[in-house]
């Protein structure tokens, strides 16, 4: 009877006195399939997009070398190729698990299936990204499935200058920014029902190079504070009295900091207020600055 093949990798079976003389051959072949199998990277190069109905193959061919086979697979092109990449892993009844690069140009993701086609049962692979990927070799009804989306870790994690320990989240940089940025009109979202806690600090401990925008609590003054692009000063300031009473204003005594009054706009403190010295309070043209 002829040979066999296993299932997933390809790897010939030898039928029982067959191959006489050439048998050492056909192990050394299986030997270095198998060894595809578990470390082999290759570098596979598209010509073309292909289709749902017509896609690019990536194989496991009985008995002989072949892309699909190893364990890396990095996809490239020759070029922008104009549209989402359809790839196929080939036979549809062959389990595997390997570690995918999309590296097409002109941002083009890959779409991977296995069985007949079904955008239920395929993964998309974005552009420049890496996964790991199962094949559950399902035949026609085959799925592939990505298996860092339920990834679960203990401990800290660390990539590039952030660290992710715990429920916290901090920079590895010395004096680092974490940044969150939104994209065109979207916003950062901060929900839930209890509280945000900002940044304390001194007056001394402020930013040597603030921002405009940034915001603090001052344990100095006790005083909630944000930095306007020239100068600290308090944010809110509204009244407060006995129990739902909302009658004082309460201002400082003394200007410790240098202090700009914003262009167009007047400004008033209860007195005595003494200005320390080397200390500069700038009132700009047509603007006032009254001490009752």
């Amino acid at each position: 009877m002829p040979s066999t093949y296993t299932t997933n990798l390809g790897i010939e079976k030898i039928e029982t006195g067959t191959q006489s003389g050439t048998w050492g051959d056909t192990t050394n072949t299986n030997l270095d399939l198998i060894d595809e199998a578990i470390n082999g990277i290759v570098t596979v190069t598209l010509s073309s997009a292909g289709s749902s109905g017509s896609p690019n193959t990536l194989p496991i061919t009985d008995g002989s070398s072949s892309n699909g086979r190893n364990k890396y697979i990095e996809f490239n092109d020759g070029g922008d190729l104009g549209a989402t990449a359809y790839v196929q892993l080939t036979p549809n009844d062959a389990e595997k698990i390997v570690f995918i690069r999309n590296s097409l140009s002109g941002s083009r993701s890959i779409i991977i299936f296995q069985g007949t086609y079904n955008a239920s049962n395929d993964f998309e692979i974005p552009n420049g990204k890496d996964v790991v990927l199962k094949f559950n070799g399902g035949g026609t009804g085959a799925t592939v499935t990505v298996l860092q989306a339920n990834e679960k870790r203990t401990g800290s994690f660390e990539v590039d200058n952030l660290k992710l320990d715990g429920n916290t989240l901090s920079s590895t940089d010395t004096n680092g920014n974490v940044n969150l940025t939104a994209s065109g009109t979207g916003y950062a979202d901060v929900t839930g029902t209890g509280q945000l806690k900002l940044p304390v600090g001194t007056t001394a401990q402020r930013s040597g190079s603030a921002v405009t925008g940034m915001i603090r609590f001052n344990s100095t003054l006790s005083k909630y504070e944000g930095y306007s692009g020239s100068a600290w000063g308090q944010l809110g300031g509204g009244a407060t009295g006995g129990g739902s009473d909302e009658v004082f204003i309460e201002n400082d005594q003394t200007v410790t900091t240098n202090y700009t009054i914003t262009t167009n706009k007047n400004a008033m403190s209860t007195g005595p207020i003494t200005i320390n010295s080397g200390v500069t309070v700038t009132i700009p043209s047509g603007s006032t600055y009254v001490i009752l």
